[in-house]
């Protein structure tokens, strides 16, 4: 497998998973086990970017605080 379609795949399982009451991590080390893996510098950036996501999507709600 092409290691952009696994990073893709990646991408769109910590998306799914950032909204959802679950373990975002944890679900991208369980599909690391079936695709290619990736480094941590990767996860991490993962990670924030979904952080920032997050952060754009409630910002009204944020300010509200």
């Amino acid at each position: 497998m092409p290691e952009w379609l696994a990073v893709i795949i990646l991408g769109i399982v910590e998306g799914i998973t950032e909204f959802l009451p679950v373990s975002s991590t944890g679900h991208l080390l369980l599909f690391q086990h079936w695709l290619p893996e990736q480094s941590d510098a990767f996860n991490v950036g993962i990670q924030s970017a979904a952080v920032v996501a997050v952060i754009a999507v409630f910002h009204q709600r944020l300010r509200e605080m």
